[in-house]
């Protein structure tokens, strides 16, 4: 019996880590998935943005922080094949950042950070 349940809470873990969800349009959306690259670009708290990517080893992905077109700092990985990075933005004057991530030379996936805005008034910045 104890052998059935594990059997059966490892098969489900394993189907849902598998599960291929669609990508929302919203602006909202902090999540990216294609066949080969699932990645997601979030706050967790007021000044630390989290980068978390899971990519085949071996293939090349860069991680930008932009500010008005300019790039501020860029982070290139290759042999990793799960990334979680946090930024500190503490320092960060207030303003909108973007967060790109890119592969092949091509952006697949930003997220625009408002960092330093009242939250009541984050609702009204989208």
């Amino acid at each position: 019996m104890k052998t059935l349940v594990i059997t059966f809470a490892l098969t489900f873990i394993t189907a849902l880590s598998f599960a291929q969800f669609p990508q929302s349009d919203s602006p909202d959306s902090c999540c990216y998935i294609s066949d080969d690259l699932r990645a997601s670009i979030f706050m967790d708290e007021e000044s630390l943005v989290n980068v978390k990517i899971a990519k085949y080893p071996g293939e090349l992905i860069k991680i930008r922080v932009k500010e008005n077109n300019k790039v501020l700092y860029q982070d290139r990985i290759k042999s990793q094949a799960i990334v979680k990075l946090k930024y500190d933005i503490n320092q960060f004057p207030k303003g909108d950042y973007i967060f790109e991530i890119v592969k092949d030379k091509e952006v697949v996936f930003s997220q625009t950070i408002k960092f330093g805005y009242p939250i009541e008034n984050y609702a009204k910045l989208k």
